[in-house]
């Protein structure tokens, strides 16, 4: 019962900060505890001045760097099994 109340009680403050903070409160209130701390790392690393720009191209080639991470993920997830 406990945590349900907890849960509860988080609710609210987490609907009262969305009222006072305008942005991505709300949307922060309907993700699970993990994804939520995400986004508020992001956003704080994003206030901070830690984060990355990126042109067209270079954006490009992230993406494709990260396919290719990805790639070689699934092949040693696979060769493991």
């Amino acid at each position: 019962m406990s945590e349900v109340v907890g849960d509860a009680v988080r609710r609210m403050r987490e609907a009262e900060r969305a009222k006072r903070e305008p942005g991505l409160a709300g949307f922060k209130i309907e993700m699970t505890d993990a994804p939520r701390d995400g986004v508020t790392r992001g956003i704080k690393d994003i206030e901070e001045g830690r984060y990355q720009e990126f042109d067209a191209t270079g954006l490009r080639g992230l993406a494709k760097a990260m396919v290719v991470a990805s790639a070689r993920k699934l092949d040693r997830r696979s060769k493991a099994k």
